[in-house]
């Protein structure tokens, strides 16, 4: 276990640190029946055939990259779409690393990982295939240009009182077909697999690594939707704005949605996980609340790492986000290609 700061860090944060390091998530809390619920979702899942399709992407690096487009069924027959990138000319076939984005977020391939000679899989997540809806104004209003902007999907705040069609629900068994298509790809070694989750998509690789017991080595990036008890309601992402949105009401109706959301917290099926887990955590965070990233780390019974960020204006970030591929790609070599990494620089 080890916690990697960057040297960004400044003793101004330590309270910040002190505070997220300090949250804890109540186990007690987790349905009785978790498991019971997981078996026969996934059984669900199981009785959907898999209906692989591939499709060749036109590519200026055709010589040394193979590159497709693969679709495939997952729960209620939903087409699913993933990009494949895997190095050519290699001795021995590669590991791979599947990747699972935020939410309302696009999904992106890490070059790093390509020359590093790993290939990967990049999920787009349930209903992305359409841009994100905008504001539109009221009949009769003028809006400008620059004052129209971006909504949310609002796909949490649907169903949200029935688990089963959930779409926190349907996310995860995407995450955990998902895993299964990737493991028939004959390009790749499938005992070397690797597992990016970013914001939302880290549950989708949690509950994939828990229920599925696969992937070698986890990457966490600003996890979120975790430790939903103490972190929604101080989280601005998406997801729980619009969860808030769906919860007003009756104290009875906000009572059953909190106890349903504990069927999709990771943190309850965390002690199921037996991967490396890395971490990748800025303490300003407002939508990945770096308190519920924390809460699952101190559950996580074996081999973990943690790589702290402290500053969020956007030259920061930028600085951030390649940080934080750069180590993605070091861990990942030293986990699944075996090379010894130095992390002195961070």
């Amino acid at each position: 276990m080890a916690f990697r700061p960057s040297k960004q860090k400044k003793i101004s944060v330590m309270a910040l640190f002190d505070e997220c390091f300090a949250s804890e998530a109540d186990v007690s809390l987790a349905p009785k029946d978790i498991d019971k619920f997981w078996n026969a979702q996934i059984a669900r899942l199981k009785k959907v055939p898999l209906e692989v399709q591939t499709k060749k992407k036109v590519s200026a690096k055709i010589f040394t990259e193979q590159n497709l487009t693969v679709e495939f069924q997952s729960i209620d027959k939903y087409h699913m779409h993933a990009q494949f990138i895997a190095p050519r000319k290699l001795t021995g076939k590669p590991p791979l690393v599947v990747i699972f984005p935020d939410y309302g977020k696009e999904a992106v391939a890490y070059k790093g990982l390509m020359n590093a000679g790993i290939a990967q899989m990049v999920i787009r997540m349930r209903g992305h295939e359409a841009p994100r809806p905008v504001h539109s104004a009221e009949p009769g209003q003028a809006v400008k240009k620059e004052e129209k902007r971006e909504e949310s999907y609002g796909y949490f705040g649907e169903r949200i009182l029935e688990p089963t069609e959930y779409y926190a629900n349907k996310i995860y068994l995407d995450a955990y077909r998902a895993l299964e298509v990737a493991r028939l790809r004959r390009e790749i070694d499938t005992s070397r697999i690797g597992i990016i989750g970013q914001g939302v998509g880290a549950a989708q690789a949690l509950f994939a690594a828990a229920y599925m017991e696969r992937g070698e080595a986890l990457y966490l990036e600003n996890p979120a939707f975790l430790n939903l008890d103490h972190t929604q309601n101080i989280s601005d992402a998406d997801y729980a704005r619009e969860i808030n949105g769906a919860a007003r009401g009756s104290k009875k109706v906000k009572q059953q949605i909190k106890e349903n959301l504990r069927y999709f917290d990771p943190v309850y099926f965390a002690r199921k996980i037996s991967a490396s887990t890395a971490f990748s955590i800025n303490l300003t965070n407002k939508e990945g609340v770096p308190h519920g990233g924390f809460a699952l780390f101190h559950l996580l019974q074996h081999e973990k790492d943690m790589f702290l960020f402290t500053e969020g204006d956007p030259v920061a970030l930028a600085e951030e986000k390649r940080r934080t591929v750069l180590n993605a790609v070091r861990y990942f070599r030293e986990k699944l290609l075996g090379q010894k990494v130095d992390h002195s620089e961070n």
